[in-house]
């Protein structure tokens, strides 16, 4: 299954280490939506809205699976986590690929948004 990894899951950023066992399939992916910083040191993408989110598509081995959703605070209990895990399509390479990518579940999240749509991985400092 695909991921794209829009903020500190991408090369470079603090908890890129949880994909070392990936694939990277596309260096430069789009999705629809908006990207926001949460002030915690990483971002969230709502999918509201007509801008574009870059990032980065991965092949995840099933293995992966529980430690990302742990890492991205999903259970699949909507009354506990921060995030919902959806599926989307992404643009990458003149192609559009389904992604697996984790989604804001609470507005709070949503503090600052990010105009260019790309979060640097060198806000994620905390």
């Amino acid at each position: 299954m695909l991921l794209f990894a829009y903020g500190t899951l991408k090369r470079g950023g603090k908890y890129h280490c949880y994909l070392e066992e990936a694939e990277l399939v596309e260096e430069h992916a789009r999705a629809k939506g908006s990207l926001y910083d949460t002030g915690l040191g990483y971002p969230a993408l709502a999918l509201a809205g007509s801008g574009q989110v870059e990032g980065e598509v991965y092949e995840i081995p099933d293995v992966l699976w529980p430690a990302l959703d742990y890492l991205e605070d999903y259970s699949g209990n909507p009354e506990k986590d921060l995030y919902d895990k959806v599926a989307i399509e992404v643009e990458a390479g003149g192609k559009v690929m389904e992604t697996v990518v984790y989604i804001a579940k609470d507005e709070k999240l949503l503090k600052e948004q990010i105009s260019t749509g790309k979060w640097d991985v060198a806000y994620s400092v905390i």
